[in-house]
């Protein structure tokens, strides 16, 4: 799954990395959270960055905590429930990242854990948006994050992570005219640029605390029995 990612790149480097003809300019976000704001690029404006809320809102969803069950869509499951099925059709996005958070399990204890790119670059999610009205007529686009498989790095941390998408499978991803198969074939794990994952500081669990800290790595302390 995806429960929290990292955004610190700059808008320019944004803007020549995801071909955009405009992007405003962006805070570094350490610890993005479900229900809070974040660019995505849609498929209705896919040369410029739209701010979305993570958490689906379906047009026809009365209660607006339904985007708490809705931060993640199984790739598996867009083209069998309703929820994505349309979707899937003609509101894809793209959700700009330097990376995502991922917990161990071991016992009770939950470890946090960074994953990014070997190399320093922008990864970018495959995800769904949906534009939603509340019934004081509020209006917002939410998006949920495409998930698949995990590759051999996170599977010891979890056994799902993010669709990413790369080069051509971006604009493909996007595409009005794209088919069916070429959708499915984008929906697999990462076998790109080698990711990597690092233990970080507790910090991170905090959906408060969004600085440069929650990216440090844990200091580990060993103690020696004499």
């Amino acid at each position: 799954m995806c429960g929290r990612y990292v955004l610190k790149t700059s808008s320019l480097d944004l803007k020549k990395e995801l071909h955009l003809d405009e992007a405003p300019v962006l805070e570094a976000r350490y610890n993005i959270a479900p229900m809070q704001a974040a660019p995505i690029v849609t498929s209705m404006s896919p040369h410029s960055l739209t701010v979305g809320r993570w958490g689906l809102l379906p047009p026809w969803a009365k209660d607006p905590r339904l985007a708490s069950r809705l931060i993640n869509a199984r790739a598996e499951s867009l083209r069998t429930k309703p929820i994505f099925k349309d979707l899937l059709t003609n509101h894809r996005c793209l959700i700009p990242c330097d990376g995502f958070y991922e917990w161990k399990r071991a016992g009770r204890t939950h470890t946090p854990h960074c994953i990014h790119l070997a190399d320093g670059g922008v990864l970018t999610m495959a995800g769904l948006w949906s534009p939603w009205r509340s019934p004081d007529g509020l209006e917002l686009v939410t998006f949920t994050v495409v998930t698949t498989t995990a590759s051999a790095t996170v599977a010891p941390l979890h056994d799902r992570m993010p669709v990413f998408l790369a080069g051509p499978a971006r604009s493909q991803w996007l595409s009005a005219n794209v088919t069916a198969e070429t959708l499915s074939e984008l929906l697999v794990p990462w076998a790109g640029i080698p990711l990597e994952a690092y233990q970080v500081s507790h910090a991170v669990n905090s959906v408060a605390t969004d600085e440069p800290g929650c990216l440090e790595p844990a200091r580990v302390v060993q103690l020696e029995l004499f």
